[in-house]
């Protein structure tokens, strides 16, 4: 899936690198299919690391049932109580972290498999009390005794993963996007879960905080900063892009600054992925094989499209237009315009196609992010067509030079003097996705379930690679 260097650095996999993979995943498959008698912690280790590799190889489906597998024989196990699991006299420290990694790695993946498929979550919260891995490096956990860590810790990314899955679980259970919810519910809701989210982040240690700059991490260190990074916007997008859905030209003046907080949370949280990602890209670090990347670039860019639809649908203001109130006085502070977004989502979603291209979730994410952008153009917004199945040599990456935007700061058209840019939709429109848009052209709050529908699309056309 991809390579290490001497630096502890990643590359690409090559063709051969895939091919080996294949043929030891293909061999471990067989080796399980044959295993007979009780369970063990091997096999849920074994199957656990099938379905990292299921969905690294674009199957994601395929990694959701075996995850099914894997949770049900934790459970066999009783590896998630505390109650059933009391009698450890005679279990080794060692194992008892191994296990209780399994079990919360298993946990934090759950809780993101069930919404990027639309599947039902195997894990509920009220079942599983088992503590948390210890904050201990493997050198320091023996038979008998954990020693404190001297230093960083290896464990701290996946432990605060698991917390700030915790919160994510949560959000995914409010009822804030019912309709018939008041407002002052759906706001204190939100703003709870934010502070949430908020108090996660105060407690990381400084090392994945960001207070040290990723340059200074060494490598492994480095990667856990951006994986937790991108699970910080992806929980504040989740937990606030419900709002994006109303029509705000129905509401009170006095209602406006609490949506208009939470609606510049939501698009902040938009904005630095989409730049952590073309980050990837620049530094040659966006792979195939990092769906989670993918699946959280997703769901920026469709944020961002269905903010500018509604801003040109007039539902919502411009939150480069909109004031909030501050110790020194009106402020906007959003730090970026609307046209300055719409860009930075092309630039995006160009590296998103490529890092998706031979991928089955290319489908869902491409169809998706295509039939926004046409809602978006046929809104009067035109979208400047970059050639997103082009070499980057031929299309470069989209500029603000030599646009000139419209009334609404959106629409860019590129001036007679340059010759129109070679297009072609790299992703048919599929007619699953259709009844989906029809919503926009409603005067009213666009349907409320919207983002649950998106998410439960298939991921591919074609069962067999999913």
């Amino acid at each position: 899936m991809f390579k290490m260097d001497v630096k502890g650095g990643m590359t690409d996999a090559d063709e051969n690198g895939w091919q080996t993979s294949e043929l030891y995943f293909a061999k471990a498959d067989y080796l399980l299919s044959q295993e007979s008698g009780a369970p063990r912690l091997e096999s849920v280790q074994a199957r656990f690391l099938m379905v990292l590799y299921l969905l690294s190889s674009s199957r994601a489906h395929r990694a959701w049932f075996t995850l099914g597998t894997t949770i049900q024989l934790i459970m066999a196990l009783g590896l998630h109580s505390r109650r059933r699991n009391k009698d450890t006299a005679e279990v080794s420290l060692i194992q008892q972290e191994c296990q209780r990694r399994v079990v919360w790695c298993s946990y934090t993946l759950d809780k993101y498999l069930s919404l990027m498929l639309g599947t039902p979550r195997l894990w509920h919260d009220e079942d599983l009390d088992e503590r948390l891995p210890a904050r201990a490096n493997d050198e320091d956990i023996s038979a008998d005794r954990i020693l404190p860590p001297t230093r960083d810790c290896v464990m701290d990314a996946a432990i605060f993963h698991a917390l700030l899955a915790r919160v994510l679980s949560q959000a995914a259970k409010e009822p804030y996007v019912v309709a018939g919810i008041t407002y002052r519910e759906e706001i204190n809701t939100i703003r709870a879960l934010c502070e949430r989210v908020a108090e996660w982040q105060a407690e990381l240690p400084p090392f994945l905080s960001g207070v040290i700059h990723s340059s200074s991490l060494i490598p492994l260190f480095k990667r856990q900063l951006t994986v937790l990074q991108l699970a910080r916007y992806h929980a504040l997008m989740f937990i606030t892009r419900p709002l994006l859905l109303r029509n705000y030209g129905q509401i009170w003046t006095d209602r406006e600054a609490s949506y208009v907080q939470y609606l510049r949370v939501c698009l902040t949280a938009a904005k630095d992925t989409v730049e952590l990602i073309t980050t990837f890209a620049r530094d040659n670090q966006l792979f195939p094989a990092f769906w989670y990347s993918q699946y959280i670039a997703f769901n920026a860019l469709s944020i961002i499209y269905i903010y500018l639809i509604q801003v040109q649908s007039n539902r919502i203001l411009p939150l480069s237009q909109t004031y909030v109130a501050t110790a020194g006085g009106l402020n906007n502070g959003f730090g970026f315009d609307d046209s300055t977004l719409y860009v930075m989502a092309e630039t995006a979603q160009y590296h998103l196609t490529h890092a998706t291209a031979r991928n089955a979730p290319s489908w869902k994410y491409g169809t998706i992010l295509q039939s926004l952008r046409r809602e978006l153009e046929r809104l009067g917004a035109p979208c400047d067509h970059i050639a997103l199945n082009a070499p980057p040599e031929h299309q470069g990456e989209p500029s603000i030079e030599g646009r000139n935007l419209d009334s609404a700061g959106l629409g860019a058209t590129i001036p007679p003097s340059q010759p129109e840019p070679r297009y072609h939709d790299p992703f048919p429109i599929d007619a699953q996705t259709l009844p989906l848009f029809d919503t926009f052209t409603l005067d009213n709050d666009l349907i409320l379930d919207l983002w649950s529908q998106l998410d439960s699309l298939p991921i591919s056309v074609y069962p067999a690679y999913s």
